[in-house]
C-alpha cells in the first residue's frame, strides 16, 4: 500500500464525518430562514374576550370581526363552537413557572364544533394564575387569545 493509500484510508472517515456535519449545519440554517419568512407572511389577529370566563360554570366567548368563539368544559372535555368553519385549533394551559404542551382539538359533526379530552394538571399551584391559550386556523388566517381561568376545575385539583 502506498502511503498516499494510506493517508486517504487514514483521512477519509473524518471528511465523511465533517461533511455530513457541515450539510446539516447549512441545510438547517436554510431551513430556519424559510421558516421565519413563511412566519412573516401569515398574520395572526389577537381575539376579545367578551365575557368573564368562569369555566366551567360559564363559558367564554371570544371574538374578533365575525368570528365569534365559544368555549365550554364539563368535568371530562373542553368544548369550543365557532361562528365560521375552522381548519384547526390548539389549547394549552400555563402558569408563569411552567407551560404545558399544546392540546389538538378533534373536529366533531363540521368545522364548526371542536371538543378534546381535560388533562388534569399535577403540581397546579393555587396561588399564581391559569391561563388557558387558544389558537386557531381559519383558512388563510389565523387567531389567538390568552386568558385566566380559575385553578379548580377537572383540569386541576377540585
Amino acid at each position: 500500500m502506498t502511503p498516499h493509500t494510506k493517508i486517504a484510508t487514514i483521512v477519509a472517515p473524518f471528511l465523511l464525518i465533517g461533511g455530513y456535519i457541515a450539510a446539516d449545519y447549512y441545510q438547517t440554517a436554510k431551513e430556519e430562514n424559510y421558516m421565519a419568512e413563511q412566519a412573516k407572511t401569515v398574520s395572526a389577529d389577537q381575539l376579545q374576550l367578551q365575557s368573564p370566563c368562569r369555566m366551567p360554570a360559564e363559558p367564554c366567548v371570544l371574538q374578533k370581526d365575525d368570528l365569534v368563539l365559544t368555549m365550554k368544559a364539563d368535568s371530562n372535555y373542553y368544548y369550543l363552537d365557532s361562528s365560521i368553519g375552522l381548519d384547526g385549533v390548539t389549547i394549552g394551559l400555563a402558569q408563569s413557572d411552567r407551560v404545558t404542551r399544546g392540546i389538538m382539538m378533534q373536529r366533531l359533526a363540521n368545522a364548526n364544533h371542536w371538543k378534546s379530552a381535560i388533562r388534569s394538571l399535577s403540581n397546579l399551584q393555587k396561588d399564581k394564575p391559569l391561563v388557558m391559550r387558544v389558537a386557531v386556523a381559519s383558512g388563510d388566517k389565523r387567531y389567538y387569545a390568552e386568558f385566566e381561568i380559575t385553578t379548580s376545575g377537572p383540569w386541576g385539583e377540585q
